[in-house]
């Protein structure tokens, strides 16, 4: 089942040159993948609240040009079905103006909250959401974040209230607007960025101070979020 989803572009999506934010880029493809969840009988909000819950652990996205404002963008997405014993990947194709612009992946764990464990993907859910043997970027591994030794700068951060989500931590797409705080200023105002990976380690929860790194790297900006006793919490690298 491939599922495509209008997105009309809000004035906060871009940069005050129009170009729009990589933040918002996932921003759309994400909601693509939760209208799909509708769409498959599988409503987010419900199965968190019975216990249930799809953790995302990755995202792999490279964007050949990035939507300007007043552009009209669509996001196509599709499950590939069950990819291990208690997960799957979901793809993406974005377009503006009628044309591909960007693609992505992403890798997802079912989590049985009342337990704290994976749970094992059974074949009649994955049914639902019409599963399709495609993947934008073939039988290529997600690239790999290597932590580095040391970093050039740091910042210490407290979540605010409204940076926890559904499932009680801080929302995924949070953690790319704490490593833009982490950026030098040349970095951040440059902003063009074509590729973004994120591994997500465990989740940030409310009242936990977090300590957000930044070094350059080979592939372009390495950004490592941890707890306060040092424990990774996620590795961002962008280019």
């Amino acid at each position: 089942m491939f599922v495509e989803f209008d997105y009309e572009p809000l004035i906060e999506d871009f940069h005050a040159d129009g170009e729009m934010k990589i933040e918002s880029v996932l921003k759309i493809l994400e909601n693509s993948g939760s209208r799909h969840s509708d769409l498959a009988g599988n409503n987010v909000l419900e199965g968190s609240s019975n216990g249930m819950a799809w953790i995302l652990t990755d995202w792999y996205v490279e964007i050949d040009s990035r939507p300007r404002y007043g552009s009209k963008i669509k996001a196509k997405t599709w499950s590939q079905g069950a990819t291990s014993i208690f997960g799957t990947s979901r793809d993406f194709e974005l377009y503006c103006n009628g044309e591909i612009c960007g693609r992505g992946t992403t890798r997802w764990v079912l989590y049985d909250v009342l337990s704290s464990r994976p749970k094992k993907v059974e074949p009649d859910l994955m049914e639902k959401y019409g599963p399709e043997s495609i993947s934008v970027f073939g039988s290529v591994k997600l690239p790999k974040i290597t932590v580095p030794e040391s970093f050039e700068r740091e910042i210490k951060l407290m979540p605010r209230r409204n940076d926890i989500d559904f499932n009680f931590h801080v929302h995924n797409l949070v953690y790319v607007d704490y490593a833009m705080e982490v950026l030098p200023e040349d970095v951040y105002r440059k902003h063009d960025f074509k590729k973004i990976r994120i591994n997500y380690k465990s989740g940030v929860k409310e009242g936990e101070e977090i300590v957000v790194k930044y070094a350059p790297s080979e592939k372009g900006h390495t950004v490592c979020i941890f707890g306060t006793d040092g424990s990774l919490k996620t590795a961002i690298e962008i280019d």
